[in-house]
């Protein structure tokens, strides 16, 4: 049923006793903020690498025609699926590692946080390892499979230029991993400011090197890419030394390390969902990008995800900050508190995703406008960015759902509801609704996964929620007596 605990008293003066003693709502603005705001640099990142591509046609002008921004951005679309793949690997082993950190550490073990600390940085090296052999074995026939004359004005090009942004991602993606790993484990002891300083170094490093190598080099698609990984990289390095020269509350010196089963077992199990949630994106992006690749489809579909990161961003923020409050309080028994972070969390949430929603329904030209001029192309995006939104109240009741369980040590059953929203529900109504409606139905699939799941799982996240706090009651009592 749920892992054995081992409650003993908290070891006084550590960073991570504010979560025990500080207000929960001016302890989750204060954990929130940092992230919700280098989340926010991240998606402003996001947003800008795409504007230099799309517009590199104004910077190589000797390429015939006025289609090269749109190939140039049609081969990043078709490399995001395998870039968001690495970033979902890096974010499972973080919330793994952060919420079993943040629930040791409320138990007062310490040394226990300390080993799942360098178990999830030993992980990240062995997932890079991984992916620097797929990065130059499949990178090439994988780009090969979505580029065709419906997508491309240059097949060739957008061919070469998407294989070499994968490549180069995946084979450099030791950055990301041990960034994102780094910062989710300060983030469980409550330190957030270091992770926002990570972040926005990266992306500050990452627009400042757009310029200069798209705009003065005129090194294009690569000029883009190479800016991205010298980002993570700077970023990876700024956390680690953070590691290296001021003492933390957890320590990821190798020194005496020896892996072990019980470390990586629950980090698996805890990450598993949050890993899953953004691997089902990409997977459903690589197999959406096969159903669209024919038309403006597959470039509308990349337009959305990079701009409704403004959206999403500050919400996966706000989780981030929750997510240690919420493990610790569990962890320390404390439901009164887990109880007000949630609620908090979850108002805030909405919020957000209603603003979006307006946004979306509003606006949606103007957002079009910024990544291209093609009339077409904007038009099958403003249809496509007005349907999806629908979706937006109730992702974000999922995610705070999600968040909630993964803190509660329920990993299956937020895996499960990962799943229904993202592939089970999602992918199946896709399929019939291009078959029946082509490029006019297929966003429907959003919004109708999202509120079948989210209705369908509130039971389970109530039944849960209550036999573990339950639980934890029993194991207080036992230890009282």
């Amino acid at each position: 049923m749920s892992e054995e605990i081992t409650v003993q008293q908290p070891t006084e003066g550590l960073r991570s006793d504010k979560m025990r003693n500080t207000p929960t709502g001016k302890l989750l603005f204060q954990m929130s903020l940092p992230a919700i705001i280098s989340m926010f640099v991240q998606a402003l990142y996001n947003i800008v690498d795409s504007i230099f591509v799309s517009n590199i046609t104004t910077i190589l002008t000797e390429y015939n025609g006025t289609k090269l921004g749109d190939d140039s951005f049609t081969a990043v679309s078709v490399a995001f699926p395998m870039t968001f793949l690495v970033t979902a690997l890096a974010i499972g082993i973080g919330v793994g590692v952060n919420a079993y950190i943040a629930r040791k550490l409320g138990e007062g073990q310490r040394d226990k946080a300390n080993q799942a600390a360098r178990t999830a940085i030993f992980l990240a090296i062995c997932v890079w390892l991984v992916l620097l052999i797929l990065a130059f074995t499949v990178s090439r026939p994988f780009c090969s499979l979505f580029v065709t004359s419906g997508n491309a004005t240059d097949i060739d090009y957008v061919v070469e230029q998407a294989s070499l942004y994968t490549t180069m991602y995946l084979a450099c993606s030791i950055g990301l991993l041990i960034e994102i790993t780094c910062e989710r484990i300060l983030q469980s002891t409550g330190n957030m400011k270091v992770p926002m300083t990570s972040q926005l170094i990266g992306a500050l490093v990452n627009i400042g090197l757009d310029a200069l190598f798209i705009l003065s080099f005129n090194w294009g698609v690569f000029g883009a890419i190479l800016a991205t990984v010298i980002g993570q990289w700077c970023a990876a390095a700024f956390v680690l030394c953070v590691f290296i020269f001021r003492k933390q509350d957890v320590s990821i010196s190798f020194k005496g390390f020896r892996f072990k089963g019980e470390y990586f077992s629950n980090i698996i199990r805890i990450g598993l969902p949050a890993f899953l949630m953004n691997a089902m994106s990409s997977v459903i992006t690589i197999l959406l990008n096969g159903m669209l690749r024919d038309g403006n489809g597959l470039f509308v579909l990349s337009a959305y995800f990079k701009v409704q990161s403004f959206i999403f961003m500050p919400i996966f923020g706000l989780m981030q900050g929750a997510m240690p409050i919420l493990s610790y309080n569990y962890g320390a028994n404390e439901k009164k508190r887990f109880d007000h972070t949630f609620r908090l969390s979850l108002y805030v949430s909405l919020a957000i995703m209603v603003v979006g929603t307006v946004l979306f329904q509003t606006i949606p030209q103007y957002i079009m406008q910024i990544l291209t001029q093609d009339k077409p192309i904007i038009d099958d995006g403003v249809y496509a960015f007005r349907i999806i939104s629908i979706s937006f109240v109730p992702a974000a009741l999922s995610i705070v759902l999600i968040n909630m369980l993964q803190s509660i040590n329920r990993g299956i059953a937020s895996l499960l509801m990962s799943l229904s929203r993202q592939l089970i529900i999602l992918l199946p109504v896709a399929y019939l609704f291009n078959y029946l409606w082509g490029l006019t139905g297929i966003w429907f699939c959003y919004p109708i996964a999202e509120i079948v799941s989210v209705v369908a799982f509130i039971p389970v996240v109530v039944r849960d929620y209550r036999r573990q706090f339950e639980y934890k009651k029993r194991e207080a009592d036992r230890l009282k007596q």
